[in-house]
């Protein structure tokens, strides 16, 4: 939509006590200068899953707060980076960035003064991807940003949809709609007919569709414009699910067939934590008026897309 969890490594991550948020405040640079601390929430698989799946260690994502966010908006983003850690649960190669050591995603979060409520909610993506030659993990995103327009958040937030639309664009900074070209998964792009064709999404497809439906194609939204055409789940087919392009009232799950996407893209996932989610029956919707058109991300404005840098293979840590 343009809008709508690791233990340590020895001495490196524990999953004994609960994720601490560091504060913020200020340390001094080696020239004398002010540099800023930021809060930090990590959100880490469970160790025991990684270990099911036969990981090393268990996945972790970091949510740096940059500043512009109430109690509230943050603990929006360390629920939406909890249910993420739910279903990616295996480590990914760290990586360095600028001098700083990533693993496993990074991800920046700020509220920010952009236009006001609607048009433009903000900017979400990732911002650096795994060299292609990080084997599986490769293009699996290292770090991203999340920088909402602070009036929209706390539009949001009242509303109730902001849970649902950070955990959205939580998906993208992971992946989802915004590396598919990169991984060869998107075919048919820009037609009215766009699809994803990652095995393990089409497997799930199938097991959706029922009566006996094997793999098939997944439908990819053909409408929208950028930042919402070949990036989502047809929004037709599956209405309420997290990752089409609309943000419906809630629930908005988190199905199968999105945490085997992620698997299609080089994750370890456990797809049984997947959230419940049943085709909707389009016939009855429509019958009672509620199949309407939208206009992206959640009839209100966009959340305007990131063009990430591919890091070089020196880029490994």
């Amino acid at each position: 939509m343009a809008t709508r969890k690791k233990t340590a490594k020895a001495g490196k991550r524990s999953t004994a006590t609960k994720p601490r948020a560091k504060k913020r405040g200020t340390k001094r640079g080696s020239a004398g200068t002010a540099t800023p601390v930021f809060k930090l929430y990590k959100a880490t698989a469970s160790a025991s899953a990684a270990k099911k799946a036969g990981a090393a260690r268990p996945f972790q994502i970091t949510v740096r707060f940059r500043g512009g966010l109430t109690t509230a908006q943050q603990n929006a983003f360390k629920k939406a980076a909890d249910r993420w850690a739910r279903v990616i649960v295996g480590d990914l190669p760290p990586v360095s960035i600028g001098g700083e050591l990533i693993d496993d995603v990074l991800i920046e979060a700020e509220g920010v003064a952009i236009d006001g409520a609607g048009r433009i909610l903000g900017q979400a993506g990732p911002t650096h991807l795994r060299p292609a030659s990080a084997g599986t993990a490769a293009f699996l995103p290292a770090k991203g940003i999340m920088s909402f327009d602070s009036a929209d958040l706390a539009s949001m937030q009242a509303d109730g949809t902001l849970g649902d639309v950070i955990t959205h664009e939580m998906g993208h900074v992971l992946g989802v709609g915004t590396i598919w070209t990169n991984k060869k998964l998107l075919k048919n792009a820009g037609s009215s007919n766009p699809t994803f064709v990652g095995p393990a999404a089409m497997k799930e497809f199938g097991r959706l569709k029922g009566s006996g439906a094997g793999p098939t194609r997944v439908p990819v939204e053909n409408s929208g414009g950028a930042g919402t055409a070949d990036s989502h789940w047809r929004e037709s087919v599956f209405q309420r699910e997290l990752m089409t392009g609309f943000v419906g009232d809630k629930p908005n799950p988190m199905s199968r067939l999105t945490v085997a996407s992620l698997q299609d893209l080089g994750y370890v996932v456990d797809v049984k934590k997947a959230e419940s989610y049943k085709l909707p029956n389009l016939s009855s919707i429509a019958e009672s008026g509620s199949l309407r058109s939208h206009i992206a991300p959640i009839d209100r404005g966009v959340v305007l897309p990131i063009i990430p840098t591919v890091l070089p293979s020196d880029g490994m840590a």
